[in-house]
């Protein structure tokens, strides 16, 4: 073979090779990118699809209950319908700060607590502080003279007292607050005018049931008509889809690089780096989400909490797994610190069927937000079957006997003394301690069906829960 034939063989071979490898790596690259894109399309798609139902944080802003003063030593509370009336007291405080002259001063305890208790008045009680320059910002509503010392919105109040004014409690410093102008328009009677008292239950404070000066309320009588219902965790089935998703999302292009790590219990464990993030779902449907955050800027209240909706919404978890109807709602929110990170921890209660329901222990949904990063979200969200969920009405257990009935109990809990002690002295601890009793259902460890229950909270931070119609404790948490 001639040596020119034999050097045109080499270099059609060479070029066969180099066509050969551009179209093995123009495979490759196809077969990564068609690859990547069915990896991502699922999250990416949800991602879009939820970020038009983000909902909006004051929607959030669920004033955990009204009570209206009868000016006679009794009251009428409700949990119903207190963020229109929320809504509504904010419109009317924008009505009276408008006007000229509007100011702000400072009163006494005495004062405000004369102005609640001694006079027909209404308070619509939150159960964590607002920032008041931050929600007066963002309803547009000019701070007059006086308002720039007020932190925090814990109780918007009106009253007869001053029917022209409106009180505000200050629960991050303890103090009492007016608002007043030069206008002679009753916002009280504005405020309680369309209210049908006779609809509501009839409250009276601890001290004038069971002796003391105990100035909480609880019903002299009550009736429901909650029933047990069956819970279960979110569906196995749907869950494992979304939260192979919500883990991809959660790391986004670095998921190949990615740890998996399933333990002996069937928990799931996927961490990147060592540790910087970290995403679990457990086998009792608990997802937990850990991210170290880098040092930014605090985002204050407000955009904390749109970070944290924003968050929650784009993950694909807000509503419940399985299509049933859930509501959620701010039930806790609390300043944080980390190093030289400031932010908030955020816990959201649920309601099924408009019932609230309470966890004996943890919350459904908590989100950490620290300088305006997510720093850590854990989600414990179960189906209920809510069909049937409303009985006959029926008496429940009297609180007073629900309190008589338990105070032993209580008492030994509250102190860790379990030897027998004077009841008299017992009773007046207990009634002395009492700082809310209200009913509902609750998700009791080791039980498959949500109780009909007394909530009752004392003075030391401890929960005990009651079965609404026998008066038995079924649970505890502190």
């Amino acid at each position: 073979m001639s040596q020119g034939k034999t050097s045109g063989i080499e270099h059609l071979k060479t070029v066969i090779l180099v066509v050969l490898f551009f179209t093995t790596i123009l495979l490759l690259y196809l077969l990564w990118s068609q690859d990547a894109q069915s990896r991502i399309q699922l999250p990416d798609i949800l991602t879009q699809r939820q970020s038009a139902e983000v909902p909006a944080a004051e929607t959030m802003l669920l004033p955990d209950r009204a009570v209206y003063s009868m000016g006679d030593g009794s009251y009428r509370q409700t949990e119903e319908g207190t963020a229109e009336l929320f809504e509504a007291g904010l419109g009317a405080m924008s009505s009276v700060l408008e006007e000229t002259g509007a100011a702000a001063s400072e009163i006494t305890e005495t004062q405000y607590m004369d102005a609640m208790e001694a006079y027909r008045s209404l308070t619509i009680n939150f159960s964590y502080h607002i920032p008041f320059a931050e929600l007066c910002s963002r309803r547009d509503i000019a701070l007059p003279p006086g308002a720039e010392v007020i932190q925090s919105l814990t109780v918007l109040a009106f009253s007869e007292a001053a029917a022209q004014s409106i009180f505000i409690f200050d629960g991050r410093q303890g103090k009492y607050y007016r608002l007043y102008s030069q206008s002679e328009t009753d916002v009280f009677a504005g405020m309680t005018s369309e209210q049908d008292m006779t609809a509501l239950t009839t409250y009276y404070t601890v001290g004038n049931i069971l002796g003391g000066e105990n100035k909480q309320l609880v019903p002299l009588t009550a009736q429901s008509r909650l029933v047990p219902l069956s819970w279960r965790v979110e569906s196995e089935e749907t869950s494992q889809s979304v939260r192979q998703a919500l883990a991809e999302a959660l790391f986004g292009e670095n998921f190949d690089f990615v740890r998996r790590i399933t333990d002996n219990f069937g928990n799931v464990t996927y961490m990147y780096g060592y540790g910087q993030k970290t995403f679990t779902h457990q086998v009792d449907g608990v997802l937990e989400y850990k991210n170290e955050t880098a040092d930014e800027t605090a985002g204050g209240f407000f955009r904390d909490l749109e970070t944290a909706l924003a968050f929650v919404a784009a993950h694909v978890t807000w509503n419940s797994l399985d299509g049933r109807e859930i509501r959620f709602f701010l039930l806790e929110a609390e300043t944080m610190a980390a190093g030289k990170q400031e932010g908030y921890r955020f816990r959201f209660g649920m309601k099924s069927a408009e019932h609230p329901v309470f966890y004996e222990s943890g919350v459904p949904i908590e989100i950490v937000v620290l300088d305006g990063q997510i720093s850590y979200y854990r989600r414990d969200v179960i189906s209920v079957d809510a069909d049937g969920a409303a009985g006959e009405s029926r008496p429940a257990q009297d609180p007073a006997n629900v309190i008589a009935r338990n105070y032993n109990h209580i008492y030994n809990v509250m102190t860790g003394n379990l030897l027998s002690v004077n009841e008299e002295s017992a009773f007046e601890y207990v009634a002395a301690a009492v700082r809310e009793m209200r009913m509902g259902l609750v998700r009791i460890s080791n039980d498959d069906w949500l109780q009909p229950a007394w909530i009752l909270k004392t003075a030391d931070g401890h929960v005990f829960y009651f079965s609404l119609y026998e008066a038995i404790p079924i649970g505890m948490s502190d």
